[in-house]
């Protein structure tokens, strides 16, 4: 006997939610015991439960803190780096996270210390830290609709000041559309990872029988030019490139 389209989705609907209630109680207890291994100083089992819930196609900035804070308890310094800079690009402002990824990056090998920008730049960037891509363009919205709104009010009842809330409401939607534009750009367009093996030997070609051109190691930040099968092209902060191992290191996006 075959049960009405109706009650055939009413059934679907059943299993989907249970479902999605089975596998948010699943990941609520994979967190509970990587907090507790954790707080037991079993971080390989932390490791192993919080990765868990990553393979699950779940994060937050705050899982993220955790692995890179297991990691580092660990000895994985690469492993703390990546969770750390993956936590920061959900919550750019997270003082731990930054703090811990400063700690976590004096222990790689070839860290290069950058010089302090100029001010300006320096403010800029930290605007720009203040919302992830998607908030700057919810902001977009929300002025753009506060704009309409005070457009409206003045032309219906001619309140002067609104003209003032117009031009501020106008700067701030010019540097949002600005910010966040940049923001986005660099989100899609520029590709990092970390490497992930101890010592990486990076060459001219995505071969092993081509020219090695030099050493990468563990914990380094780098930027990613292109993917070729089992091979990535990538590029330190000195302008140097080369081609190192798939296997070898782990993307940040």
């Amino acid at each position: 006997m075959r049960g009405s389209r109706t009650g055939l989705l009413l059934t679907g609907l059943v299993i989907f939610f249970c479902s999605g209630a089975v596998f948010s109680t699943e990941l609520d207890t994979h967190y509970s015991q990587g907090l507790s291994a954790y707080e037991n100083g079993q971080y390989s089992l932390a490791i192993q439960e919080f990765e868990t819930i990553l393979d699950g196609d779940w994060e937050s900035s705050q899982l993220y803190y955790n692995l890179g804070n297991s990691y580092y308890r660990n000895g994985n310094i690469a492993g703390a780096v990546w969770a750390y800079e993956k936590c920061l690009q959900i919550d750019p402002l997270n003082k731990d996270a930054i703090y811990n990824l400063k700690l976590a990056n004096l222990k790689v090998v070839d860290r290069v210390d950058i010089p302090e920008p100029p001010f300006y730049l320096k403010y800029y960037r930290q605007l720009r830290k203040m919302l992830i891509p998607s908030q700057w363009v919810q902001a977009m919205l929300i002025i753009l609709v506060l704009l309409a709104m005070s457009f409206s009010i003045r032309r219906i009842w001619h309140i002067k000041w609104v003209t003032k809330l117009e031009l501020v409401l106008t700067i701030l939607l010019i540097t949002s559309v600005l910010v966040g534009a940049n923001a986005i750009w660099d989100r899609n367009s520029i590709r990092e990872g970390v490497i992930y093996a101890f010592e990486v030997k990076a060459y001219s070609a995505p071969n092993e029988n081509s020219t090695q051109l030099f050493d990468v190691h563990e914990g380094l930040k780098v930027g990613v030019d292109t993917i070729s099968g089992d091979w990535v092209e990538i590029e330190l902060i000195d302008g140097k490139s080369g081609w190192i191992p798939w296997s070898d290191i782990r993307l940040l996006n």
